[in-house]
């Protein structure tokens, strides 16, 4: 819904496109627009209109490129809209690029402007690195999604006038997924808006598989790699219209999770690429890194959580359906045990266990369970589980790290606070209190807390409950040696923006 040509708007719309233009360009751009429009006085055969737009466009574009980060940058866009907002779909059997949509995942934030705005920037920010270069195929999953909401059709009118003419030049086809009588109404009422050369690339479609057979027509295993890239909403909602099981998260063999409905995913504070990761994973873990000085606050309560609350989150986590915001990191903590407790294996296998009582490592010793765990990710678990364990683990180890940076800060603070004549005792009491809580989570209890998540014994045999502080202490190393290389299975996510599309560069338009 964001790849028409430009048209002229009526007074109303106009002012409401310029209330959101105006929240979307900083001041500082407002000046650098000056200076633009100053250096291309000479070119008076330009349309006015069209450089402004150029201009708007542009500074939306740089404006989000300064909240590209990681989960822990105040600011930063939320790495998950890569694996549910916009998700990258590499290339389709003619080469061009897919890419998915689903708005639907901004409904918690609907009423939210900045966060819209900010959502509207990365939206942007991505799809110019695609449909500025690249012959494209663009896939709206509806899931429900309102349109004529004002808040959205503010967005998606200014999107509209603002828009390179490149976007709808290299889109190859737009797939509307699932529509309702209210989806083609709310298009057609945008008949005005839209270009010929647009609507000859709109397609309908009633069935995820639709699209797969559309975009790979004689290749089942890219239809089946296709088809895991929608989001499991969006597959539960395409289930239900076909009268077939509905995809649920909670005790799902970990393979058929990543198999069915896994995300290929970049965590930006490690650079790691993890292939096919479980979206209620990389949720749960990026909302609580995120807001990490909560999280780890909250991490003693994890065990003491509203049940009703605690319920509830887990059939939204179960449905696949986005999480609601500011919810209580400790739940989100809770929530990611039981998640991980509930999977029918624990993370390292089922054998992992006994090869800890087979190979007698004491705690403490580090070398030893090094090798082991090397041993265990590398020809013991399938590729799938070990990148998720893997993916788990370094949560873990930056979640420890933060603590640690934090309980540091703090100390250092009151000590300081300690040195000064004129403080009050209850200053130095208040950061002392601070610095406990801050260092309530260490790779100890990290480990004492998620062990059985990792590894657990079969039957809980008196030598097995004897053996336990074997398997905490093994989680402890891994927890601490998280971002050893020898540890690591994976490579490069692939970079699909040097792939240029079959044709791309001399092929005609379609209109």
């Amino acid at each position: 819904m964001l790849l028409c040509a430009r048209t002229p708007t009526s007074r109303s719309e106009k002012k409401d496109e310029l209330d959101v233009a105006g929240r979307l360009v900083r001041k500082s751009d407002r000046v650098d627009r000056r200076q633009t429009l100053a250096a291309n006085t000479d070119d008076s055969a330009q349309d006015p209109k069209l450089k402004q737009s150029e201009f708007q466009y542009r500074s939306v574009i740089e404006d989000a490129k300064r909240c590209v980060g990681h989960g822990a940058d105040k600011g930063s866009f939320p790495e998950e809209w890569d694996a549910q907002l916009l998700v990258d779909c590499g290339l389709s059997t003619a080469g061009h690029r897919v890419v998915l949509f689903v708005p639907g995942f901004l409904m918690p934030i609907i009423d939210d402007q900045d966060e819209l705005d900010r959502a509207f920037r990365y939206i942007l920010m991505t799809m110019d690195s695609i449909a500025m270069h690249q012959k494209y195929i663009f896939i709206y999953c509806c899931l429900g999604m309102d349109w004529s909401h004002p808040n959205l059709s503010e967005r998606l009118r200014l999107a509209y006038d603002i828009l390179p003419k490149s976007y709808t030049k290299n889109l190859k086809r737009f797939y509307i997924l699932h529509p309702v009588s209210s989806t083609r109404l709310t298009l057609y009422s945008f008949y005005a808006w839209l270009s010929a050369q647009f609507w000859a690339k709109v397609q309908y479609a009633s069935s995820i598989e639709e699209i797969c057979e559309g975009v790979h027509p004689s290749s089942d295993a890219d239809q089946a790699e296709l088809h895991r890239r929608f989001p499991q909403a969006v597959q539960r909602l395409d289930a239900w219209h076909h009268g077939e099981e509905l995809p649920v998260n909670f005790g799902v063999p970990l393979r058929d999770l990543c198999n069915g409905f896994g995300v290929d995913f970049t965590d930006h504070t490690t650079g790691r690429w993890y292939p096919k990761l479980p979206p209620a994973v990389i949720f749960m873990c990026e909302a609580l890194e995120r807001d990490a000085d909560e999280a780890l606050q909250a991490f003693s309560k994890l065990f003491d959580v509203d049940g009703a609350a605690a319920f509830s989150l887990l059939d939204i986590i179960d449905k696949g359906d986005p999480l609601p915001r500011d919810l209580d990191p400790a739940l989100l903590w809770w929530s990611l045990k039981v998640w991980l407790d509930c999977l029918p294996s624990p993370l390292l296998s089922s054998q992992a266990f006994g090869y800890l009582q087979e190979k007698s490592l004491r705690p403490g010793s580090v070398d030893k369970q090094r090798d082991l765990l090397v041993d265990i990710f590398h020809s013991r678990l399938s590729t799938e589980v070990a990148y998720v364990g893997l993916y788990i683990v370094s949560f873990l180890h930056t979640m420890c790290e933060l603590a640690r940076e934090s309980h540091a800060e703090l100390a250092a603070g009151a000590s300081s606070v300690q040195t000064r004549e004129e403080a009050p005792p209850e200053n130095v009491e208040a950061a002392q209190s601070s610095d406990d809580t801050a260092m309530l989570l260490t790779p100890a209890l990290a480990a004492k807390v998620f062990t059985p998540s990792f590894l657990r014994p079969r039957e809980l045999t008196p030598d097995a409950i004897k053996d336990l502080p074997l398997a905490e202490s093994l989680v402890q190393t891994l927890i601490e040696y998280a971002e050893d290389k020898a540890l690591w299975i994976g490579g490069q996510a692939p970079n699909w923006n040097k792939t240029t599309s079959k044709g791309a560069d001399d092929e005609s338009d379609e209109s």
